[in-house]
């Protein structure tokens, strides 16, 4: 097969003209080489997108056209299927559905979980007079290629050299995939990162921007990015990587204070970053680097064998992160709700980021609540987003996290609370009852302030494994996992 394979189909929005659409996809699945079970869930999922075009593109019977363009490139299928209707409502993207309303969710949102299930990203774009588009990305199985040639047990230092730090180039971004690889063979979290697509995606889209640091010889050999997910006034620092050949000469240093530099750029107040509680190593580095604790991030990513570290004996557990932050000056004070017994640790926690905090009373919400969905397939892991408290909701929100891991797959699913809102504290109480555990904050992460993260693990799962290089961490994890045993107990209650 040519490297990328192009085909397109236009029909009108008419539902005697599905069956031509279904079987396009399906004899388009088929040269790209998926499984029957692959094939039926890809021609599944745009069955659903093809019928909510012609049902609510074109309204008042107008005539007008489905236009499908799918490209079969060396390691994904990407479909897209456009109408020139109605523009979308951003706040309906599948990757970030709205709880407003629970009659309007129920409907809508089965459909979006269905496209959701059965492709590994789906987009939403609107294209102006070209109307919007859903563009569905299904991964190809890896190619039958040889295996690489075995790594040297220790690779040899590079010469002395001058480097040069500074934005990504796209072209680049090949070289990028590589130095991961290298660094960490497959162990990495962020699958994005060994395909150039993905990361060229998550740079076009916004979400990441991406430093690299470049040789005399214009070889990329160190990278380190900015993840920016939502228009919050934070970012996460990560993907921060070097070839282990120029490892030794200031590299980290020079990419993470170029990043903290294009971070006051964008006027951010702070960055994350989240190293691995597998090793103590990279929490040394980010603590030397102004990185406070204030939260864990238990079984964030499926278990990998981390290639740096040598670890291929220790038995699979899914990955755990120490969620620490760093603010860019003097943190402002923060009045936050949360539950009574919480109150100790959470003091803790601002006293570790230099922060003034008080506490004020719980109290019921006074406007309906908000709340967001997020399932990230390549982690089986799901997010829900308290945008505005409303302990009325618990119901939905306990349905949505249940769905999460019944029919999603999700192995672990995260309650992002807003701590400014005083139903914040029901909530959490709420939450609490049903299993979730207190896991830490997530600083300026709601839309007003800091977030309550609570989580709920639905795989095996030892927290004895976990390494700490501060006291401070070790404390805050002695919290979490007593708060974590408590949950387990209620769980295996009558009726828990």
């Amino acid at each position: 097969m040519n490297p990328s394979s192009i085909v397109r189909l236009t029909v009108p929005a008419d539902m005697r003209f599905l069956e031509m659409i279904r079987g396009f996809v399906r004899e388009l699945a088929s040269a790209a080489g998926f499984s029957q079970r692959e094939i039926l869930g890809l021609e599944l999922a745009a069955e659903e997108a093809s019928v909510n075009s012609i049902e609510h593109a074109y309204p008042d019977g107008r005539p007008g056209d489905i236009f499908l363009k799918a490209e079969i490139g060396r390691t994904e299928l990407v479909l897209s299927i456009r109408d020139e209707g109605l523009p979308f409502d951003p706040d309906l993207e599948p990757a970030d559905v709205s709880g407003t309303a629970a009659d309007e969710f129920s409907a809508r949102g089965l459909g979006l979980r269905i496209i959701r299930h059965e492709v590994d990203e789906a987009r939403f774009e609107n294209l102006g007079r070209r109307g919007k588009a859903l563009r569905l990305v299904k991964r190809l199985a890896a190619p039958a290629e040889p295996e690489p040639e075995p790594l040297p047990s220790r690779i040899a230092p590079a010469p002395p050299q001058q480097y040069e730090i500074r934005p990504m180039k796209p072209e680049e971004a090949i070289q990028v995939a590589r130095i991961f690889w290298l660094a960490y063979g497959y162990s990495y979290k962020n699958e994005n990162f060994y395909r150039p697509e993905g990361l060229l995606h998550l740079v076009g889209s916004g979400r990441l921007t991406s430093t690299v640091a470049v040789t005399d010889g214009g070889e990329v050999v160190g990278h380190a990015g900015i993840l920016r997910p939502t228009p919050a006034p934070m970012a996460e620092a990560a993907l921060l990587v070097i070839n282990p050949a120029h490892r030794g000469r200031g590299l980290m240093g020079a990419l993470s204070r170029a990043n903290e530099a294009r971070a006051l750029e964008m006027g951010l107040l702070g960055m994350s970053v989240n190293p691995v509680t597998s090793h103590a190593i990279s929490q040394r580095d980010v603590m030397r680097l102004g990185g406070r604790p204030c939260g864990l991030d238990l079984a964030a990513s499926p278990p990998r064998l981390f290639k740096a570290l040598g670890s291929e004996t220790a038995p699979p557990q899914r990955e755990s992160c120490l969620h620490c932050f760093r603010y860019f000056d003097s943190p402002p004070p923060v009045k936050v709700h949360v539950p009574p017994r919480h109150r100790e640790i959470v003091t803790r926690i601002y006293e570790c980021l230099a922060q003034a905090c008080t506490f004020g009373d719980q109290a019921p919400a006074s406007a309906l609540g908000e709340y967001r969905i997020d399932f990230d397939k390549t982690v089986l892991k799901g997010i829900i987003r308290v945008v505005r408290a409303d302990e009325r909701q618990w119901p939905e929100l306990l349905r949505a996290a249940d769905d999460l891991a019944e029919y999603a797959g999700a192995e672990v699913v995260n309650l992002d609370l807003p701590l400014e809102q005083p139903a914040s504290a029901l909530l959490c109480k709420r939450a609490e009852e049903a299993g979730f555990f207190f896991s830490g904050l997530r600083p300026r992460e709601a839309p007003d302030g800091d977030s309550l993260r609570l989580q709920r693990l639905h795989c095996p799962f030892d927290p004895d494994r976990l390494q700490f290089f501060d006291e401070f961490g070790r404390l805050l994890f002695d919290y979490v996992k007593a708060g974590m045993g408590e949950s387990g107990k209620k769980s295996t209650e009558p009726g828990g």
